[in-house]
């Protein structure tokens, strides 16, 4: 399974090197959103990560700054959804909250559904997807490797939404609420272990 980090909106003090981290330990991607930057803002921070990265970053906002730190590719949400015409080429993805969104999915790498469970980092932002709804979504063609679980995402669901049909998963609150290094690289190892014992 795809296995995504998604940056909170505000910044942890060691954010960078949990990004770093996350990275070093094989994660396909890490999503920076921050809805609150400028585009100066934003190309600080994108500055602030090693480039040898920068292929596997994607961003939520300013998409100019994908073209010019080639990044891996932009987010679409009910916030940021128009493309600039500069970057209809780049890889995209985009936020889905029901099942009606889940339409022209071939345009997309993939696409993120929430709130699958119940979220870690909004409170009271509960999951909208029962057992049922979810195994009725993946009986259409082209799902099963477009949609990655969102919302709400421990180490232990991975097997089980792995059955049901998801492409992967995306982790917010239960990495960026690590006090520290030593307990993220915890939970990555959590997160990788799980991820492993899906394909025995």
């Amino acid at each position: 399974m795809k296995i995504i980090a998604i940056t909170p909106e505000l910044s942890h003090p060691d954010e960078i090197n949990f990004i770093i981290k996350m990275l070093d330990a094989g994660f396909d991607y890490v999503h920076i959103r921050k809805p609150g930057f400028s585009m100066q803002q934003m190309r600080e921070y994108i500055k602030s990560i090693p480039p040898k990265y920068y292929d596997r970053l994607k961003i939520h906002n300013h998409f100019e700054l994908a073209h010019e730190f080639n990044l891996a590719g932009i987010h679409l949400n009910m916030h940021c959804n128009v493309i600039p015409p500069n970057c209809e080429n780049l890889s995209r993805s985009r936020s889905c909250h029901s099942e009606n969104e889940l339409t022209d999915l071939n345009q997309y790498e993939y696409v993120f559904l929430s709130p699958i469970f119940d979220s870690i980092s909004k409170n009271g932002y509960k999951s909208k997807f029962s057992y049922g709804n979810l195994l009725e979504i993946f009986k259409h063609d082209g799902m099963k490797d477009k949609i990655i679980a969102l919302g709400g995402i421990m180490p232990f669901h991975l097997k089980q939404l792995h059955n049901i049909g998801f492409a992967g998963a995306a982790f917010l609150g239960y990495l960026f609420n690590s006090s520290d290094i030593e307990s993220l690289n915890k939970k990555i190892e959590l997160i990788k272990s799980s991820n492993a014992a899906i394909h025995y």
